[in-house]
């Protein structure tokens, strides 16, 4: 426990400096970083007990830290105890002081009510000496895709925006295409505009193609009127670097002979296409992968603005949570399975504008805390694209201004990409520390454990408690490949599949650190604590073809949950008396159960046509709730905004007959009556999407009150 002597009090937000200088003896060995955040490179280690001289304080990365001459030394977190004794204990900016010249804060930021000075790169990235284009640093080391980048200020010269940081500058935004080149941390939500662009768009992206059926000349540029700089014999494997296509075909970029050059690998016509050779992937089982630009099905921008309906509704929702709030209660935001993409279609643009919405509702009635259960975005793009998507997710939810938790979903990791629709390539999965940076980088002190997604965050001055689950708690591997690993865990259900074991967008799985941490947890609550908990998919594990009778919808991700899931599930039974709910998405329909003392709660999908329903509106709106909790009474009440399901039932025969849109084995009713949608589906709604036809699906609808 830190002793009372070493506490400080202090206002100051993430990147103010206070400048003045002293002496601080650490009580514990200390190690000094190149910047200030907890992935900066060491510098130095300070031992206790010997006095460390510095010149200067600052706040960042949610954490204080000394500025020395060669780094910065963290010396507290956010409960403000010190690491040692300090010889001027002032942790706070003096305004009684007359105004003098100060020094410019060596972290400063354009936008002055941003809380951040971190970038991270969604391509790979190298340093310019000035801000222009063709100032390249030649003793610059690439950036990979999801580097991590601390900066000082935005510089904009002619149509780029660049980055200033100690190494030089970065590309970060080209304001006449409305490319971005990263994703500013905690930065406000301001989406660029979109553009026609002339040029097709470049994919960056590694793989490998044999040209089986022929051989083919390399050009100085994908066109065929360019210089010819070599040729390619018949059976050649080339390793590519990226992608693009025009009008009539779809070119690799590759280095040959030194050079970089461009290389036709196929032929395009309309519903028609011819490729010369196939593409080598980590899979026997893919032989042809779907080509990125497929993925561009949303041409207009995305619109942050509510419609008339959705003020409506906001409006109706704010008028039930002031006649129904009372003093104590405890108000928490819930939303599920956005699966946000600005490129897929406008239903999945449209997600992003709820996000929005649930995030100043918080901030304007003043939640206790905002959650986001999962597959926050949709993991169906490049991984480019995808760390994109998930930093604008992550500025909308972080309007709020309220504690904001997101759990980890099977989509949010771009597994489902990288497995499906780009031949197993590990290079297109999100990894820990990745996630990590885009949604938890300065709010993570919930986390039991860095990069796991799991944790607990006590309300302040209330006896109520929220658990955030991990139920894809498949951890990477840099030494075997993340398809390669072979846990030996097995699923405790109907299937079994080999691979799929490994991959978080197909098999979920609570790993024994996890559920010992639970239940450690849940039996040190104190006697009048009450918890509710959230987790992206079910707890509660499926035996039959029914799953968890009389509880939700089949769903084969129930079917096949690896790890300790029985533990967790026995330690929620054995506490029952103090769970206020279980609350879970990923089955996209509004069901309920009361099981063995406990409230098992699941909520709809947001985005509109990924729910199992289609009725009247329910793709006109998103949909998620807010929570209201009575903790005396002990009673939950549930408000929703837009759609909610009633309770129904679709049979095999339904899916056989009309198809519901998710499954591309049988035409849908208005593909029969040749009448499509106006708006495209999302790419998983047309391809891959709950793969749950082969039974019956029974659920109970929407419920808005339970005791506990």
């Amino acid at each position: 426990m830190t002793h009372q002597k070493n506490r400080f009090t202090a206002h100051l937000v993430d990147g103010q400096m206070i400048h003045q200088s002293g002496s601080f003896t650490p009580n514990r060995f200390l190690v000094s970083r190149k910047q200030p955040n907890r992935i900066s490179p060491r510098q130095q280690v300070f031992p206790a007990h010997q006095p460390v001289h510095y010149r200067g304080k600052l706040k960042s990365d949610g954490r204080y830290w000394l500025i020395l001459n060669t780094g910065y030394l963290c010396v507290a977190t956010n409960n403000q105890g010190l690491y040692g004794q300090d010889d001027n204990p002032n942790w706070r900016v003096n305004t009684n002081s007359p105004k003098t010249a100060k020094p410019k804060p060596q972290l400063s930021v354009v936008d002055s009510q941003s809380k951040t000075h971190e970038f991270i790169t969604a391509e790979p990235l190298v340093f310019r000496t000035k801000p222009e284009w063709s100032a390249i640093r030649k003793d610059s080391k690439l950036l990979h895709t999801g580097s991590l980048i601390v900066y000082s200020k935005i510089v904009q010269n002619q149509s780029i925006s660049y980055l200033q940081t100690q190494h030089g500058f970065l590309p970060y935004y080209d304001h006449q295409t409305g490319k971005q080149y990263g994703v500013l941390i905690n930065a406000n939500l301001n989406l660029p505009f979109k553009t026609q662009r002339e040029r097709p768009t470049f994919f960056k992206m590694n793989g490998q193609f044999c040209f089986s059926r022929r051989g083919i000349d390399c050009y100085q540029h994908p066109d065929l009127h360019a210089p010819i700089i070599g040729h390619l014999n018949q059976n050649t494997v080339v390793n590519y670097t990226g992608k693009l296509a025009d009008q009539h075909r779809g070119w690799l970029q590759l280095t040959h002979a030194g050079r970089q050059t461009y290389v036709p690998f196929m032929s395009r016509y309309p519903h028609f296409e011819h490729y010369f050779g196939y593409e080598i992937t980590g899979s026997k089982s893919v032989s042809r992968l779907r080509e990125p630009w497929t993925f561009d099905q949303a041409d207009t921008p995305v619109s942050l603005k509510p419609t008339p309906l959705e003020r409506k509704n906001l409006l109706k929702l704010t008028r039930q949570l002031k006649q129904l709030r009372r003093p104590g209660d405890i108000v928490i935001g819930l939303i599920n399975d956005t699966h946000y993409d600005s490129h897929q279609s406008t239903y999945s643009q449209q997600s992003l504008r709820d996000l929005q919405l649930i995030s100043i509702m918080a901030r304007e009635q003043q939640f206790d805390g905002l959650v986001m259960n999962g597959d926050l975005v949709d993991g169906n793009q490049p991984l480019s694209r995808t760390i994109i998507d998930t930093g604008d997710a992550v500025s909308a939810l972080q309007q709020s201004q309220v504690p904001t938790f997101i759990t980890q979903g099977n989509h949010d990791d771009n597994s489902g990409f990288a497995r499906y629709l780009n031949g197993y390539r590990t290079e297109q999965v999100m990894t820990e520390q990745l996630a990590h940076n885009l949604r938890n980088r300065h709010h993570n002190d919930w986390l039991a454990n860095q990069n796991n997604f799991y944790g607990k965050y006590r309300v302040p001055g209330t006896k109520v408690s929220l658990i955030m689950l991990n139920t894809f708690d498949i951890r990477d591997s840099t030494a075997n490949g993340y398809f390669s690993r072979d846990y030996d865990d097995r699923p405790n259900g109907i299937h079994w599949t080999g691979i799929l074991q490994n991959i978080r967008h197909s098999r979920s799985r609570i790993a024994h650190q996890q559920a010992a941490w639970f239940t450690n947890t849940l039996d040190q609550l104190a006697p009048d604590e009450q918890v509710i908990v959230f987790t992206h998919d079910s707890i509660r594990s499926a035996t039959d073809k029914q799953a968890v009778w009389p509880f939700w919808t089949y769903d084969w991700f129930a079917n096949n949950q690896q790890g300790d899931f029985a533990r967790v599930y026995n330690s929620l039974v054995q506490h029952r008396r103090q769970i206020i709910a279980v609350m879970s998405g990923h089955t996209h329909v509004d069901d309920w159960s009361h099981q063995d003392g406990l409230n098992w709660i699941a909520t709809t999908s947001d985005i509109a046509d990924r729910r199992k329903t289609s009725r009247l509106n329910s793709k006109t709106l998103g949909a998620w709730d807010v929570l209201v909790i009575h903790p005396q009474q002990h009673q939950l009440f549930r408000l929703r905004y837009g759609w909610q399901d009633r309770a129904g039932r679709l049979r095999h025969w339904q899916y056989r007959l009309f198809g519901d849109g998710t499954d591309t084995r049988h035409r849908s009713l208005k593909e029969i009556l040749k009448q499509p949608d106006s708006r495209p589906l999302t790419g998983n709604a047309m391809y891959y999407r709950n793969q749950n036809k082969q039974v019956d699906q029974v659920w109970r609808g929407f419920r808005g009150y339970f005791e506990y």
